[in-house]
């Protein structure tokens, strides 16, 4: 247990208004602390630090709403933590207090750190990124030191040798250079990748240099004379992550084949292959006694190995990729979420803990939905394709075939009819007892991305990239009307409780009410700066919520009756939101990898001082 926060780490660093967070958002980089005791996790959210042996969570240094780490690295006493920042800032964080001590920023916010080493000594601080600069900064204070600009296009890997005296840099632009690591003269420039360098590793005694690259090729170099000395390895995919073991014995690699595999540092020979990860292996972390290699995936798993036997020993899982769809079960026991990382999962919200994850999807996943008595749910994906699940054994029911993408799903009220919206601007009505397609709908003239019933199931809306909102019949699926004054896609739709109104956001950044018994507009609520994503009514129909898209990265609450805003959360990139049954919480989805859980009440008082400002 962790003691230094009682607290479960759904709770951990929230914000107000929001009683957990499930899912740790996805993972980009790892390392272990240089006494081998924690391994630092890099997400989407922040940097999570867990316990190196029992792999529980010990603390969540988050930096801002909204950003994400892409990179860090320890300080050789592991008493500070580096993160390079999403918002090009690099921060400087006590591993002990778990306060950030220094943030320093690089000036543009289109200057991502994508690599950085920490000097031997500790004192120095080198970064590199997007913008091509090598950037030194004294570690203590946080102060820029000098930089210096060589290659032509963006750099993405740093190694740094043993001694502290040279450093190397590997870029976009197929080359390697080495530089004096204390004044920042360049050496000597390595050629003969044909693509992108992305990794590099020193050998402990610093007499040569390992290389990785986009061609899907490791290269050996001397140092000194700048020779290739060998291409040891071919067609192993894009080779993301070197690293030494600390006896310098064995070099790892990690690459885009889904595999991390290891080398005689020596002759340069292939000893295993590692294989367990469904994606591209993003990072990997040897700790310092060389007993365990930690890899890291876009598969969202850290995998633990052992390095003598290629057994594994260990995974941590639970980082999940962008959130698109989000649905609670009819009696609000359940959440569940579909993702990008081609995962639909189910959540226990009385325990905070994910109970189930059903795995069947090839792409990611679109929309979900629960059927109206809570026993199948209905995923959506890019595989063209709609699941049907058993929620309480999680066992494949059916599938049901499109012809095209599928973007959006809805169940009809106490009605085992469902509708579906695809890529072939079609919507499709279905029986799920029996699995047989009841009608096709045509008229969009472009993709349908949104579905929506009335709560009488008697009328169904369907909006689309055309920009038109169009009304059927949803028991003989004829066509009833159009409703356009939209000038962009129609993103959702979501109809009141009592049916009086429909709701839709639009990629022109505004969202409209419509008057369903007369089907005229009522209002257009102005105040997203960006796509509206999804919309929301709670289920008394006093409350109405939307989430905005990447340049507004807001939640807001709205006054269905005087049209007003009630409250705007700020900083959070929302691709979907719903309501719980009850009404009290509501679960919003970002692109961040997370789920938050809302108190409706909280968030009312809390935020809506935000409009008087």
């Amino acid at each position: 247990m962790n003691t230094q926060n009682p607290q479960p780490y759904t709770k951990w660093q929230l914000p107000s208004g929001a009683s957990a967070r499930l899912g740790k958002g996805a993972i980009t980089d790892i390392q272990y602390s240089p006494d081998g005791t924690r391994l630092a996790v890099a997400t989407y959210i922040g940097v999570w630090l867990y316990d190196a042996h029992t792999r529980t969570e010990l603390a969540l240094f988050k930096h801002a709403q909204d950003q994400g780490v892409i990179s860090l690295a320890f300080s050789h006493d592991g008493a500070t933590l580096v993160t390079g920042n999403s918002d090009s800032t690099i921060s400087l964080w006590d591993v002990h207090t778990r306060q950030r001590r220094t943030t320093m920023t690089l000036g543009d916010n289109e200057n991502e750190v994508w690599a950085f080493v920490v000097s031997p000594d500790g004192n120095t601080l080198i970064s590199a990124g997007l913008d091509r600069q090598i950037r030194f900064w004294n570690i203590h204070t946080g102060r820029l030191l000098f930089h210096v600009i060589g290659h032509a296009y963006p750099i993405n890997a740093l190694a740094l040798s043993s001694d502290g005296t040279t450093l190397a840099s590997g870029s976009n632009d197929f080359t390697i250079k080495l530089w004096d690591a204390h004044t920042g003269r360049q050496l000597i420039t390595l050629t003969g990748h044909t693509h992108g360098v992305m990794a590099l590793a020193f050998s402990p005694n610093g007499m040569n240099l390992v290389s990785g690259s986009r061609d899907e090729t490791l290269r050996l170099w001397d140092t000194t004379t700048g020779e290739n000395l060998a291409t040891f390895a071919t067609n192993i995919g894009v080779v993301g992550n070197l690293e030494f073991s600390t006896d310098g014995t064995r070099l790892a690699s990690g690459s885009g084949d889904q595999t991390v595999r290891l080398w005689n540092a020596d002759t340069g020979t292939e000893q295993t292959t590692l294989k367990a990860h469904k994606e591209a292996v993003s990072a990997i972390s040897f700790s310092p006694d060389g007993a365990v290699l930690a890899s890291a995936s876009r598969d969202h798993t850290i995998r633990f190995w052992n390095p003598d036997t290629g057994a594994e020993m260990a995974i941590i899982d639970g980082h999940i990729e962008w959130i698109n769809s989000v649905a609670f079960s009819p009696d609000g026991s359940l959440l569940a979420s579909g993702s990008r990382d081609e995962k639909l999962r189910l959540w226990d919200l009385y325990t905070r803990t994910e109970s189930q994850a059903f795995n069947g999807h090839e792409y990611l996943i679109e929309d979900i939905a629960f059927s109206p008595d809570g026993t199948i749910l209905a995923s959506a994906s890019q595989d063209e394709r709609i699941f049907l699940w058993n929620v309480n054994t999680g066992t494949e029911t059916g599938i049901l075939e499109h012809t095209d993408i599928v973007t959006a799903l809805a169940f009809a009220p106490n009605s085992p009819i469902l509708a579906s919206g695809g890529e072939d601007n079609i919507v499709r009505l279905w029986d799920i007892d029996t699995e047989n397609l009841l009608a096709v709908l045509t008229g969009h003239t472009d993709d349908v991305k949104t579905v929506a019933f009335s709560s009488d199931g008697r009328t169904l809306a369907s909006g689309g990239e055309d920009g038109t909102i169009r009304l059927w019949n949803a028991v003989t699926g004829h066509y009833l009307t159009v409703l356009t004054g939209h000038t962009d896609a129609v993103k959702t739709l979501a109809f009141s409780p009592d049916g009086s109104i429909l709701a839709s956001g639009s990629s022109d950044r505004t969202i409209r009410l419509w008057d369903m018994n007369s089907c005229q507009h009522i209002a257009t609520l102005i105040g997203h700066t960006d796509t509206v994503e999804t919309v929301a009514f709670s289920p008394d129909g006093r409350t109405f919520i939307s989430g905005g898209d990447a340049e507004d990265n807001t939640i807001r609450l709205w006054d269905p009756i005087t049209n007003q805003q009630r409250a705007i959360i700020k900083n959070y990139r929302v691709c979907t939101l719903a309501f719980s049954p009850d009404g009290r919480t509501f679960a919003s989805g970002s692109a961040d990898g997370t789920i938050l859980i809302w108190d409706l009440a909280t968030v009312e008082t809390t935020y809506n001082t935000e409009l008087m400002i």
